[in-house]
């Protein structure tokens, strides 16, 4: 244990005066520690330590990594006496799992050439006019404006009678007078927002859900020393269908996904045939 204790000073020590990442020689020399019959040498810590860090950081690193090589050489010892290990059937799995990553990362490769990414609103829209049903709400989304003032902000009448405005004189002096007092205004949001969204910055569940369709007027709550102006300019209930501008995004990934899958099925297609063409297929029969 002395001597352990020793080895993982000195891996500690030489992490501590490592600058890039950790440069061991090239024989596996002194092991830095062991678990049970398995050891852990230098070379299997070459680059482990980020460049350009330094000092107790390097050291940590070293020492949490080492830690968690213990850690998993005794559970996998615990496994491997008390398990009947099927090496065959754990190789098979290995294989299957191994030509699951050499395609995906063929796949991925395929997909990063050859990839349209671009989609029009022609093709936002009609995607969405086709699949409606699948662009129900599950919950309620909201256009909200909002002023938070502290409590003893001056003339507040003033404020909630510009907040009404649709002038853009009267939005103006607004917003210069939010810019003086309030630490948190919203004043032409256009954007969707489910209400978890809201209830970050606003005390939303004081609005309850049944009033979503009273729009265009001041929702006024007292919460936490503070004062909420609060305006829903439009609502959508759940089991609703969302607005196209709310899905946008979503639809378009959607459209990309339906590219992706295409341009993987037409690749294998045309390898496949390829294959064929060039004799590489054959069949015996018994």
């Amino acid at each position: 244990m002395m001597h352990f204790s020793r080895t993982l000073a000195l891996v500690l020590v030489l992490g501590i005066s490592l600058t890039s990442c950790i440069n061991f020689a090239d024989d596996k020399g002194q092991p830095v520690a062991k678990a049970f019959d398995k050891y852990l040498y230098p070379s299997d810590l070459e680059g482990l330590v980020p460049k350009n860090t330094h000092g107790n950081d390097s050291a940590a690193i070293v020492k949490a990594f080492i830690d968690q090589w213990q850690h998993e050489q005794v559970i996998l010892h615990q496994a491997e006496n008390n398990v009947n290990i099927d090496e065959k059937a754990i190789e098979e799995k290995l294989e299957v799992y191994r030509k699951s990553l050499i395609r995906f990362e063929y796949e991925q490769e395929l997909i990063r050439q050859k990839l349209d990414t671009a989609v029009n609103d022609q093709e936002i829209q009609k995607y969405y006019s086709d699949n409606k049903d699948n662009f129900q709400l599950k919950k309620p989304i909201l256009k909200v404006s909002y002023i938070k003032l502290p409590e003893n902000a001056p003339k507040v009448a003033m404020v909630k009678k510009l907040f009404a405005s649709k002038d853009m004189r009267d939005i103006d002096l607004l917003e210069k007078y939010c810019f003086k007092y309030s630490p948190n205004f919203s004043l032409l949001d256009t954007a969707w927002h489910y209400k978890d969204e809201l209830k970050k910055i606003l005390p939303i569940d004081e609005i309850p859900e049944h009033r979503y369709d009273n729009l265009n007027r001041i929702f006024e709550i007292s919460d936490n020393n503070a004062l909420y102006l609060i305006i829903l300019r439009d609502s959508k209930f759940r089991d609703s269908l969302s607005p196209l501008a709310f899905e946008k995004e979503n639809i378009r990934n959607l459209i990309l996904n339906q590219r992706k899958l295409a341009l993987i099925s037409q690749m294998e297609t045309e390898v496949f045939k390829e294959a064929q063409k060039n004799n590489e297929l054959e069949i015996y029969e018994n």
